[in-house]
């Protein structure tokens, strides 16, 4: 073989390979999802959380601020309204479920994101944590991968904030 069939075979062999490549990136099958909106300011509680969701990955939980114009009507988001609040590219609604606290945490290792949820709310309403609901939202955003949102209404400033977690669940 000559030195130019040569090259010629190897340029052929990575082209293949970078039009590949190109094509798996551009095709990925996993939601991106957004928790901060632009211009919110994060609870202080929720940042200093150092907790982590357990599953085949073990994530940390991380803040979320949303605004939600329902939330100072005292309004939870249905599953369309929180798919368009996470992932205005991409349609979660059929992928999210709601649970309560308790069947999100059944073995009360999650008190803690609970908590800094809680404290995000009442440090801007008075103090009051047990007054504070949470309802967990179960998103699937890929194949085996999900999205766990422990959230809270904050009616004072319109918002809706707590913590994300992301699992890996086979």
């Amino acid at each position: 073989m000559s030195d130019d069939a040569y090259m010629s075979f190897l340029d052929k062999a990575n082209a293949d390979l970078n039009s590949a490549g190109a094509e798996q990136t551009g095709k990925s099958s996993i939601a991106r999802t957004e928790t901060v909106s632009v211009n919110v300011r994060v609870p202080p509680p929720l940042t200093s959380v150092d907790s982590y969701y357990i599953s085949e990955t073990d994530e940390p939980f991380e803040p979320v601020a949303l605004k939600w114009e329902g939330a100072s009507k005292g309004v939870w988001p249905d599953s369309s309204h929180l798919s368009s609040l996470i992932s205005p590219n991409a349609d979660l609604s059929q992928s999210i479920d709601t649970l309560s606290p308790s069947s999100f945490d059944p073995k009360n290792q999650y008190t803690a994101a609970l908590r800094a949820v809680r404290a995000a709310v009442a440090e801007g309403s008075g103090g009051d944590e047990s007054a504070v609901e949470v309802k967990v939202y179960r998103v699937e955003v890929g194949p085996s991968r999900f999205e766990y949102y422990v959230l809270a209404l904050n009616v004072e400033d319109g918002l809706i904030v707590g913590l994300r977690a992301k699992a890996i669940e086979s």
